[in-house]
């Protein structure tokens, strides 16, 4: 089987600019990517003292209002976490890095075990990034991006369909005379079912157009487009059925 790929444990710094993108607010999705963190035992890093230095631990548990972690095996690291005023969580979920800031942690316990314990946070990073892999939509199951018509211009003869997918964009074949699907131009609003998942909606820039001709002499144009500032939501949406994806492909291998 192959190995998933390692989130590195580290502090990732974003600008301001990219902050909205990959913030989540829902306190609903938060503690579901939380307890997904929990479930699979992810590992996780737990910075401290001004983020110079830092423990591996795991998250033990959540509730609405409230996150457990595991304790240092040194006393000496967990003497030193309890007074710091700023403390910064990072782990995976998904294979995605996730990360939050905390300014309280105490001593507590969980299950009768010494813990530590921070509030839950009011928001977290989800940081999918765009160099993730992309993954072939296999043809017995496959997935159509429907666009919305617009009032000023041409509709598409039909939706197109998704060739490959990522967390940054995919690419999308339909018929050579669908002239308006052009480079360079944004489509909002679209629609792809993600069987078993739900209903993703986004909004898609056509980067590259090319034209190639099928084994039986039908002319196609492919597409390839990227996503433009999806959300926390959707991402999450789309980052599980590419994840159920390659389960199924590494299965039937």
């Amino acid at each position: 089987m192959a190995k998933e790929k390692e989130i590195p444990l580290k502090i990732e710094l974003i600008s301001d600019g990219e902050d909205s993108e990959f913030r989540i607010h829902s306190n609903k999705e938060i503690q579901s990517i939380l307890r997904g963190i929990v479930k699979s035992s992810s590992l996780a890093a737990l910075y401290y003292d001004d983020e110079n230095d830092f423990i591996l631990t795991k998250l033990l548990g959540i509730d609405e209002q409230n996150v457990w972690l595991d304790i240092s095996l040194r006393e000496a690291d967990n003497r030193r976490i309890l007074p710091s005023h700023k403390i910064i969580f990072v782990s995976s979920y998904l294979q995605v890095k996730v990360q939050f800031v905390a300014h309280q942690i105490e001593n507590a316990l969980f299950k009768n075990k010494e813990a530590f314990f921070l509030p839950m946070p009011n928001s977290l990073l989800y940081l999918q990034r765009r160099d993730y892999f992309r993954l072939i939509v296999p043809v017995k199951k496959p997935l159509i991006c429907v666009i919305p018509a617009k009032s000023d211009a041409p509709t598409l003869k039909s939706s197109p369909t998704i060739m490959d997918i990522s967390v940054g964009g995919v690419a999308l074949e339909c018929q050579e005379s669908d002239t308006e699907f052009q480079p360079g131009k944004v489509y909002s609003v679209c629609h792809i079912h993600l069987p078993n998942i739900g209903m993703l909606t986004a909004t898609i820039l056509v980067k590259n157009i090319f034209i190639i001709t099928m084994h039986n002499g039908e002319v196609k144009k492919r597409a390839g487009c990227k996503f433009l500032h999806l959300n926390g939501t959707m991402a999450i949406m789309l980052q599980r059925y590419l994840t159920n994806l390659q389960s199924q492909n590494l299965s039937q291998r």
